[in-house]
C-alpha cells in the first residue's frame, strides 16, 4: 500500500513539474514575442547598445546587456516604465500578464 501511495505522489509531483515547464515555456514564448514587437527596435535583440540607427545614436536606450544597467532595477521599476513611459520611451500598452511575461523574458535572457 505504501508503495502505491509513494508511486502516486511521485507521479503527481512529476505532473506538477511538467505542467510548470509547459507554462514557463508559454510565458517565455509570449515574453519573447512581446519583446520583439514592442522593445526590440530600440533596445535590440540582446539589449546591447551596438546598433547603427539614427534613433539609437540620438537617444541611447538602456543597455540591458551591461550587468551594471540592472543595478537597482527590479520588476516593479520595469513594470512602471513600461506602463508610464520614461524620457523618450513611450507608454507600452500591455495587460498585467503581458507585462509580467516580457519582464520575465528580459530577466531570463537579457540580464
Amino acid at each position: 500500500m505504501k508503495m502505491i501511495l509513494y508511486g502516486a505522489v511521485v507521479v503527481f509531483l512529476g505532473m506538477i513539474i511538467f505542467s510548470a515547464e509547459i507554462i514557463n515555456g508559454d510565458d517565455y514564448n509570449a515574453g519573447q514575442s512581446l519583446y520583439k514587437r514592442n522593445c526590440q527596435f530600440c533596445h535590440q535583440r540582446k539589449g546591447d547598445d551596438n546598433y547603427p540607427s539614427a534613433y539609437y545614436l540620438q537617444y541611447r536606450p538602456k543597455d540591458f546587456s551591461n550587468p551594471g544597467s540592472w543595478k537597482g532595477v527590479d520588476e516593479q521599476k520595469i513594470a512602471k516604465v513600461i506602463k508610464q513611459g520614461k524620457g523618450v520611451m513611450p507608454v507600452i500598452r500591455l495587460t498585467s500578464e503581458e507585462t509580467k511575461a516580457v519582464i520575465d523574458y528580459m530577466i531570463r535572457v537579457l540580464k
